[in-house]
């Protein structure tokens, strides 16, 4: 690791500080740094050559974490445009904001941060795209950026340094997706772009939504008219996530094999956990990337009260319980007391 690679993981606290800085260290500190050398990342957004947006709203916030911490670690310039819910016919509290907006950690994850306009009807299509909107906002400032990923905040890499590779995918064409399906349909998940095409895309999709439908469009369906019309070339992943049946599975909701799972350990986070909650499956992989914070503040209180406990504890009673109340059909969901699955703590 060389010495510039080595000081942007600490300024993103992906290592750890021996020394607390304040305003007056024009030495070398315990870490080797000084003030001077510190204000040479200033120009960062100026150096790079990859963007990732990583989308995001309050319910991606128990994962958001995990997903901005594995995203810095590419090396990318890392914006997270966020998406606020404080709707006017609301009262908001401090707990409230406590709960529904990035922490202090998100912060210092993300090179740039981004808030969008409060948005009305369909937050997946409005507030993606004016997320998007924004965050290209910045990028506008920067022709140095070359290629731009899109994701969201619940999607992780587990193995960011193969990113170079995934990169290499655009080469031949304009934009591809982890998951694109026969009628054309490319999944929003995970999109890497060519510079050109990013901007031309999301300027005719900027247009294409100045006037409002309600309840109409998707940030798919937008992506697939904007590609249509602008004759751009689209890639298709090698390999793609394959649901039960065959078909392709948008949501790689089993954590399938794919090119991006085999490139950059692709994981979608949220639906593999909705899917372990529905198919009663394993969740305890899932831990590492779930944000504790404030004792477990992102989560349910159902989840708080199950999941939560299951991860703490390790006994699987509360897992029981948590797969009982998961079931996809209400009709089905049960919700039993702990000692319903036994007197003692079950142990794998």
């Amino acid at each position: 690791m060389n010495d510039q690679v080595k000081l942007e993981k600490k300024w993103a606290a992906l290592e750890p500080w021996a020394e607390n800085f304040d305003s007056g260290m024009e030495r070398r500190g315990a870490d080797g740094y000084s003030w001077y050398d510190l204000s040479l990342l200033n120009a960062l957004p100026t150096e790079k050559d990859v963007a990732i947006i990583v989308t995001a709203w309050q319910g991606q916030l128990k994962w958001l974490e995990a997903t901005l911490r594995a995203y810095r670690q590419t090396g990318a310039f890392v914006i997270l445009a966020y998406d606020q819910h404080f709707y006017p016919w609301t009262k908001p509290t401090p707990q409230d904001a406590l709960r529904t907006m990035p922490n202090g950690r998100h912060f210092q994850l993300a090179n740039a941060v981004v808030f969008k306009p409060l948005t009305a009807d369909a937050g997946k299509r409005n507030g993606w795209n004016w997320s998007v909107r924004y965050a290209q906002g910045i990028l506008r400032q920067f022709p140095n950026i070359k290629k731009v990923y899109i994701t969201n905040g619940d999607c992780l890499f587990e193995k960011p340094e193969g990113f170079t590779n995934l990169l290499k995918l655009v080469d031949d064409c304009d934009l591809i997706s982890g998951q694109t399906t026969p009628n054309g349909t490319i999944h929003t998940a995970n999109v890497l772009f060519k510079r050109e095409a990013f901007d031309a895309i999301f300027d005719y999709i900027n247009r294409l939504m100045h006037v409002p439908v309600i309840g109409s469009r998707s940030a798919e369906s937008n992506l697939k008219e904007a590609v249509a019309r602008l004759g751009l070339k689209v890639g298709i992943a090698p390999v793609q996530p394959l649901d039960l049946d065959g078909t392709i599975d948008s949501y790689a909701r089993y954590g399938q094999d794919s090119t991006w799972k085999q490139l950059v350990g692709f994981r979608n986070l949220f639906a593999e956990f909705e899917q372990a909650a529905n198919d009663g499956l394993e969740v305890a992989w899932l831990k590492p990337y779930a944000d504790s914070f404030m004792d477990w503040l992102y989560w349910s209180g159902e989840e708080r009260a199950m999941l939560c406990k299951y991860w703490e504890t390790g006994d699987r009673r509360y897992l029981y319980q948590f797969w009982d109340a998961g079931e996809p059909s209400d009709y089905d969901r049960l919700f039993y007391p702990l000692e319903f699955f036994g007197k003692e703590p079950i142990l794998a």
